[in-house]
């Protein structure tokens, strides 16, 4: 009698037995874990634990920042994860693909959106103010990221805080009849007629707080690569154009 069909099944039912034994072990290990690190740092509040590339070191997402802690929650690393074979840096990485999850959040309608002549899914996103210069020179240079077919979306940050004048001509641009020519008027210095309306500024500060926006520009491509500053638009578009959107 052939018995090797007969070992060879129980070999495949030990073989799903151990594998299904580890990954409880590392869904309770987890789970322990996080339950540490709620003790010690009571109120956190947790977006994912899960595993790295180095055995006993967790990635924890809080507050669309991330940090690293041991298996005994007793220290937590906050610093960036660095592949010295090729300088990869992971956490960089990572943590854009955590940040366009929450800009993606943002209705587009909440947006200014620029959309090149033929229509395009690629598209860069970029917190601006009126006052900014880096922000003023960029948006001279539109009509080279909308030929390249990039879409610009632009979400609003007034560098001088709610409630200061930089907040209320940035009201006025998107409350005008025409809010894109409006942006572009103003961001050529010209002076856009006050109004009022309702607005997503807020929700757009309370946005760039959470990603630690330190100034404008502050760019994010579609692939998830964060930009901080200015930055030529042919450069931009050849780094939207030379890689694929975390999104399609």
């Amino acid at each position: 009698m052939n018995t090797f069909p007969r070992v060879l099944s129980l070999l495949t039912v030990l073989t799903f037995a151990l594998l299904s034994s580890a990954m409880v072990k590392a869904e309770s290990s987890i789970d322990e874990i996080g339950e540490r690190l709620t003790e010690r740092l009571p109120g956190i509040e947790v977006s994912s634990l899960t595993e790295t590339q180095i055995p006993g070191l967790y990635e924890l997402v809080s507050d669309g920042r991330i940090y690293y802690i041991d298996e005994s929650a007793e220290f937590l690393i906050d610093g960036s994860l660095i592949r010295l074979s090729d300088r990869h840096n992971l956490t960089d990485q990572r943590l854009g693909g955590i940040h366009m999850g929450l800009i993606e959040a943002v209705d587009e309608k909440n947006m200014l959106i620029y959309e090149p002549e033929t229509p395009s899914n690629r598209s860069i996103t970029i917190f601006t103010d009126i006052s900014c210069g880096y922000c003023r020179r960029l948006h001279a240079e539109l009509d080279t990221l909308m030929e390249e077919g990039v879409r610009v979306r632009y979400l609003m940050f007034p560098r001088a805080g709610l409630g200061s004048q930089g907040h209320k001509d940035l009201e006025s641009v998107w409350c005008a009849d025409d809010p894109l020519e409006a942006m572009t008027h103003a961001k050529a210095g010209g002076r856009v007629e006050p109004k009022s309306c309702a607005n997503p500024i807020e929700e757009h500060v309370a946005l760039a707080e959470r990603l630690g926006l330190r100034g404008t520009p502050l760019i994010y491509t579609d692939s998830g690569e964060k930009i901080p500053g200015y930055r030529e638009a042919s450069v931009l578009a050849s780094m939207v154009n030379s890689t694929q959107p975390l999104v399609q």
